[in-house]
């Protein structure tokens, strides 16, 4: 019989901890103390207010305190006279009571992963699964590597059902003990860690199998950050056996930063998968209204004008001039909404991937590629490779950019878009990229696939399995 719990906290650690443990136990509610979602629901689940905890039988049931404020709900809820509960922060589970505080839980108990004979492997590890780990894990399945999954935050099927189709085996760990243990005495050829900050990572480097750390485009590019996690991504660049970029900009300055071996060093764009047939594209939307309708898929910020997603001045620039723009997004709902009170001519399509939306996107005339570019995020729009330059271009309609140097040479390199300067005409500029022609085999014509890398990024993967070697 499943043990009842209740996760308190609502938030993004909350709701990955009802994706990981909604199998192996009975989540009763959900609460918070906030009371903007006191009396809503997720996944069908009450949240209710930390209050009414006073007023339960908590004999059978264990609260799991999903939220960086968990030293004062543990006081709170201590002095409700429940003195046994659970943390749970990054998918890491810990316990105190009376007679312990903070001691690590791992609740994965399977077996140590064995090898085959002529198998070669790739184990991945990230505390949730996003799309880019998914593309590189398939490449390289498709190398002939079987690929393995180890997640700490949440499954892969919280994000995308499609990122978890690929893995020959997928573990959920708690603590990280358990995962040291896991990777260290299974037959992994070697490990590919995302995470940021780069807990992980410094975790994973402990184990006795060569390691890989994706940075992405580093944390220290993208934002101010505090001093521990400046600290966490040196150690991450400098003793990991190989390290992976989004972009040679990003990789240079890595290099330059840390002093890294240029052999220990590969970049990857966050190109698609492969290049998507849309020979059957959707009519136009501009056909039967004759306005130019734009299209923007990834997230969005709300409550930040410092962040390169928030919106709001650019496109309503946009919108002043007529101008249509529709977009998908993963983001918070409740903003995506609010985006959509800007202007009549927002409007909020939903979250769709993969194939459907490069389909879906055939519709508009364009695509937005502007960014918010203030203060120390410059720095990350130059050394970002964003996934939705290249699945406009898979949906064969221009690129319109702005705030971004290195995205501007791109296009004008290209001639697949143009670079949108606001103080100017809008409407005028959007209708002449419009007209602007993208082959049907663009991408795979100039190698901005991932699987076109495959064969180059194998290699990379076995230089870093021979340097753990010598």
């Amino acid at each position: 019989m499943k043990r009842n719990i209740i996760i308190f906290g609502i938030g993004h650690y909350g709701k990955n901890a009802y994706w990981k443990l909604k199998d192996a136990y009975h989540i009763t509610a959900f609460a918070d103390n906030n009371r903007d979602v006191q009396g809503t629901f997720y996944e069908g689940i009450p949240v209710v207010s930390g209050e009414e905890l006073m007023h339960m039988d908590m004999g059978d049931t264990d609260i799991v305190i999903c939220t960086r404020a968990y030293y004062q709900i543990g006081t709170q809820i201590f002095d409700m006279g429940i003195f046994s509960y659970y943390v749970m922060l990054e998918g890491f589970l810990y316990h105190t009571d009376l007679n312990e505080t903070m001691m690590p839980v791992e609740l994965c108990k399977a077996p140590y992963h064995r090898k085959r004979d002529g198998e070669k492997n790739i184990l991945f590890v990230q505390n949730a699964a996003c799309i880019r780990t998914y593309k590189v894990a398939k490449v390289m399945k498709e190398e002939g590597y079987k690929v393995f999954l180890l997640y700490t935050l949440a499954p892969p099927y919280a994000a995308y059902e499609e990122f978890a189709d690929i893995y020959e085996d997928i573990w959920g760990f708690s603590s990280a003990n358990g995962l040291l243990d896991f990777i260290s005495n299974s037959d992994f050829d070697i490990v590919h860690c995302s995470n940021e900050p780069d807990i992980l990572v410094n975790i994973v480097q402990r184990s006795n199998k060569p390691v890989v750390a994706d940075m992405h485009d580093m944390q220290s590019i993208r934002s101010d950050i505090d001093f521990d996690a400046l600290v966490l991504e040196y150690l991450a660049n400098v003793n990991s056996d190989g390290v992976m970029y989004t972009s040679a900009y990003g990789a240079n300055i890595a290099k330059n930063k840390y002093r890294l071996d240029e052999k220990k060093v590969f970049f990857v764009n966050n190109l698609v998968m492969e290049q998507t047939s849309v020979s059957q594209a959707l009519p136009k939307l501009s056909a039967s209204d004759n306005a130019i309708h734009c299209v923007y898929e990834g997230g969005v910020v709300g409550n930040n004008k410092e962040s390169h997603r928030f919106f709001d001045e650019m496109w309503k620039k946009i919108t002043d001039a007529g101008v249509y723009i529709h977009f998908f997004s993963p983001s918070s709902i409740e903003y995506c909404k609010r985006l959509e009170n800007i202007s009549p001519l927002i409007h909020y399509e939903g979250n769709i991937s993969g194939e459907k939306l490069i389909l879906e996107m055939t519709k508009y005339d364009c695509g937005l590629a502007v960014f918010n570019s203030v203060g120390n995020n410059r720095f990350h729009l130059e050394s970002a490779s964003p996934n939705k330059v290249y699945e406009y271009i898979n949906a064969r309609i221009p690129v319109i950019s702005a705030g971004t140097k290195s995205l501007k040479e791109f296009v004008e390199q290209y001639n697949v878009g143009i670079e949108l300067d606001f103080s100017g005409d809008v409407r005028k500029q959007l209708k002449e990229a419009c007209k602007l022609h993208i082959d049907d085999d663009f991408l795979t014509r100039n190698n901005m696939t991932m699987k076109s890398c495959g064969k180059e990024m194998a290699a990379f993967y076995e230089s870093v399995k021979q340097r753990k070697i010598i």
